[in-house]
């Protein structure tokens, strides 16, 4: 990861996206401390995909999953005294 000042990158703008679009990330330092750091958007993205829900991954499921028994039990809960 390269590591460049506030204003160094402001002036290498160019060179400092184009390495993070050649996927190099590259860190921005303040004052001498991390500041933030630039990355291609093709990492950002991947790194960020939303989470999928459980019915997405069933659906996803290359197995055959209408053989499952997912009926629910009919039974009323017991009773509880306090």
């Amino acid at each position: 990861m390269t590591t460049y000042q506030l204003q160094t990158a402001k002036q290498r703008f160019s060179a400092v996206a184009g390495n993070a679009a050649k996927g190099i990330p590259q860190l921005v330092t303040k004052h001498g401390k991390p500041f933030v750091v630039i990355v291609s958007a093709a990492d950002w993205c991947r790194d960020h995909e939303p989470e999928r829900g459980i019915w997405d991954v069933l659906r996803a499921c290359p197995a055959d999953l209408s053989e499952l028994a997912l009926a629910r039990n009919k039974d009323l809960p017991r009773n509880v005294s306090f």
